[in-house]
């Protein structure tokens, strides 16, 4: 007797479990890459904060094989389609790239994702939640009062030399073709008609 209880949990729990893995607040969707996957992309196209609007398209191409978790792959050199969001080009130039859509063995689907680093670029980082890209600043300042250079006795002279070095250093924000950008998704990548 015992027995076939054993054996009518083991099927009522084979039953279950296709609705028990499909259940609101699982990973992703089947078939698809799950949101907060991090990945690397390369710009086709350079991007100069100071000749570009709003709106500006762009193209770039994974840098790396995308793989989801039932083994569904995005190979290297997949195409992506974005455009500029947004531009400032003052003293703290910035960048926000939008991501539009990424192609599939079946087609363009959309692309949700931040950009969350620029590797390999020593003078750019992403900042924020927005993912926009700017200029480091510089952490190398001299101390107001330091023996260097003479000037302990006129402490507002280290903080003029500092400001009038920003104001004259170069502060273009230029993204090269080929530079790789690490990207975020917002949004798992659903994959069309499978």
């Amino acid at each position: 007797m015992t027995s076939s209880r054993w054996l009518w949990c083991w099927l009522v729990a084979l039953a279950v479990a296709p609705l028990w893995a499909q259940r609101p607040g699982s990973n992703a969707p089947p078939h698809s890459t799950p949101e907060g996957s991090t990945f690397l992309v390369r710009l086709e196209d350079k991007l100069d904060a100071s000749r570009i609007q709003p709106g500006k398209r762009f193209k770039a191409r994974l840098a790396e094989e995308l793989i989801g978790p039932d083994e569904l792959r995005l190979l290297p050199n997949t195409r992506v389609k974005g455009h500029v969001s947004s531009v400032n080009n003052g003293l703290r130039p910035r960048l926000r790239l939008s991501f539009d859509e990424i192609e599939t063995e079946r087609g363009w689907v959309p692309l949700i994702a931040t950009v969350t680093a620029v590797p390999g670029e020593h003078g750019l980082q992403a900042s924020g939640e927005e993912g926009e890209i700017e200029r480091k600043g510089s952490t190398s300042r001299r101390e107001v009062g330091s023996s260097e250079g003479g000037d302990q006795n006129r402490p507002g002279v280290g903080a003029a030399v500092n400001v009038v070095g920003a104001l004259f250093s170069d502060r273009r924000l230029q993204l090269q073709k080929g530079t790789m950008l690490e990207l975020r998704l917002d949004r798992p990548i659903q994959m069309p008609g499978r």
